[in-house]
């Protein structure tokens, strides 16, 4: 800065509007755009849950009235993997027509309208 001070008589060449160093954006500008994607992941996070929600509010709509509700966990089988996964909400009811036990996926969470009969263990959770 002090070389454009010492040639007065000189034209200064220097364009105060521009950045010092080239097309660099100022560290609020960075902020914002981080700001900015951090709110468009967890706009798209949140969306996620809700169409997981919906999904298994609309598998718990297709079982009959008589249907047992548990909440299980679940060996992944993979050798490496010793850990239970879960809790998973399945429905079981015995088939009037065939008379067998029928097995049906809720998903992670359980409708609110529904009560969840635990049957697992208390060490599991």
């Amino acid at each position: 800065m002090a070389f454009l001070y010492r040639h007065k008589s000189k034209k200064q060449s220097f364009d105060w509007s521009k950045p010092l160093f080239g097309n660099r954006h100022t560290s609020s500008q960075k902020v914002l755009a981080n700001t900015n994607k951090a709110i468009e992941k967890s706009t798209k996070f949140i969306n996620k849950i809700r169409s997981r929600q919906l999904a298994c509010a609309d598998r718990a709509k297709s079982i009959p009235e008589n249907a047992t509700i548990r909440k299980e966990y679940i060996k992944c089988g993979k050798k490496i993997c010793q850990q239970e996964h879960g809790p998973y909400y399945y429905a079981y009811w015995k088939d009037p027509e065939s008379k067998k036990l029928k097995k049906k996926y809720i998903g992670h969470q359980m409708p609110r309208n529904n009560e969840v009969k635990d049957d697992c263990n208390n060490n599991n959770q």
